[in-house]
């Protein structure tokens, strides 16, 4: 292939890259503005309509909409209306992916997530050539909304099928006496929420270094009606110190971001004893490096570059994972934990491995 043709593609690949970000810049806009959400609630509706139901200048909604229709989000009565009569609606089935936090398609916490990497560039660059990390803690508003709502509805809706692949586990959740669960690197709670809604028997201590992300956990469990059953603290997760007396012990698509993950390990281990069982789950890899690489390669890259691997990076010691942490990777911090074995479970899901470690 001539070396022309290759940079062909790339432009190509860049031109439509940049009408992507243009799609999650806009969109963020539509979100913080309430556009999508007047649109379900009231549409089909005019520039004028929709900025007087936002509190928005209509020249500015103008645009934004017809932008969205351009794009293929937003779908138009008639093309052909002067622009100031032109109404507009959410496409076919766009609700799901744009306003429908419960929906399991519901994608609207992407915009929330790229945009904190761009406002922290001039830190990561720093980092790059310190050698040195970005804690989580230092987060904005919108990196924290993220991560409090890209895992919520595959927690609550998978969490009860992700735990009856190991049936002991799963049986022991629903006897007497109540059993006890820790989940460690929490974040904003639905974790602890969703273990808790799906085994009413058990109760469930959530751990978090994130003063900030424990508030919002506090407040979910009271949303759910589960704060009677669930409690968090803040705690880090590799601290000697942090005992108990667990039944079950887990780590949900945190273990990667911890600068120290065999130290988090061993507190797992700690927690329920030498035979106890311990669930991580985490990002899904491919056995091997391979270039170039698949999309799932390429997006657990492009997350590790510009959030993961400098969470990881943090402090004096940090082990420096990255979002690629491949199994040979975990079963390493595994048997330094003084773990034995790392069993993969059969749980089927399109970006998260579980393991089992024993």
């Amino acid at each position: 292939m001539s070396s022309n043709g290759d940079a062909e593609r790339l432009s190509e690949r860049l031109r439509q890259s940049t009408l992507a970000w243009f799609d999650i810049l806009t969109i963020y806009i539509g979100q913080k503005l309430g556009f999508y959400e007047a649109l379900v609630a009231d549409g089909p509706l005019s520039a004028a309509d929709l900025a007087q139901r936002t509190g928005t200048h209509s020249r500015y909604v103008r645009e934004w909409l017809e932008q969205q229709a351009v794009a293929g989000l937003l779908a138009v009565d008639d093309v052909d209306a002067p622009p100031e009569e032109r109404r507009f609606r959410l496409a076919a089935g766009h609700a799901r992916v744009l306003v429908d936090r419960d929906d399991p398609l519901w994608q609207g916490s992407r915009p929330h997530s790229l945009l904190p990497a761009t406002r922290r560039m001039g830190a990561l660059l720093e980092a790059f050539r310190s050698g040195g990390g970005l804690l989580p803690a230092d987060q904005d508003e919108d990196g924290r909304f993220a991560q409090a709502t890209l895992g919520r509805s595959a927690y609550l809706e998978g969490m009860r099928s992700w735990i009856a692949s190991m049936p002991d586990v799963e049986a022991r959740l629903r006897r007497e006496p109540t059993a006890r669960v820790a989940d460690l690197g929490c974040g904003a709670g639905w974790s602890a929420i969703a273990l808790a809604r799906s085994f009413p028997l058990a109760r469930v201590d959530g751990f978090d270094l994130d003063p900030a992300s424990i508030t919002m956990a506090e407040d979910n469990a009271v949303a759910c009606r589960v704060a009677d059953r669930v409690r968090f603290h803040v705690r880090d997760a590799a601290d000697p110190a942090l005992g108990g007396d667990y039944d079950l012990a887990v780590v949900f698509e945190a273990l990667h971001d911890m600068p120290r993950p065999v130290e988090a390990l061993r507190t797992l281990r700690r927690l329920v004893g030498d035979h106890g069982p311990v669930l991580v789950m985490d990002e899904k890899t491919e056995e091997r490096f391979t270039a170039p690489g698949s999309d799932l390669e390429r997006f657990n890259y492009g997350w590790s570059v510009l959030s993961c691997l400098a969470s990881g990076m943090a402090g004096p010691g940090a082990a420096g994972t990255g979002a690629v942490m491949r199994l040979d990777t975990l079963e390493r911090y595994a048997g330094e934990a003084g773990f034995s074995a790392v069993e993969t479970l059969p749980v089927p899901h399109e970006g998260w491995a579980f393991y089992r470690l024993r």
